[in-house]
């Protein structure tokens, strides 16, 4: 689902989701989940694999919250963390 963020400096980024906002409170990164299916240690070089990534977030409230994503990336052509598209979230689990 897309989201909707918006930052100020020295921010990580206030968002919208499900129509909820949210604010991220460091930065995303890769968890150590193993995916179902593409998994990063089946591919081979050239090939297309799945990854997780997550960061910390609160909700108006005070909340906390764990934000994640699911990336495509092509093993031994990976890009910068930062080059990937995080307005397609893919769940928010509650701490």
């Amino acid at each position: 689902m897309n989201s909707e963020w918006s930052f100020s400096q020295n921010d990580y980024g206030d968002f919208t989701y499900e129509g909820k906002v949210y604010h991220l409170t460091d930065m995303a990164e890769p968890t150590s989940r193993l995916m179902d299916s593409y998994p990063y240690h089946e591919a081979g070089d050239g090939d297309e694999y799945k990854f997780e990534m997550s960061a910390p977030a609160v909700d108006a409230y005070d909340n906390k919250f764990t934000v994640y994503w699911i990336f495509w990336a092509v093993k031994g052509e990976e890009k910068e963390l930062d080059e990937y598209d995080y307005y397609e979230i893919d769940r928010i689990e509650q701490n």
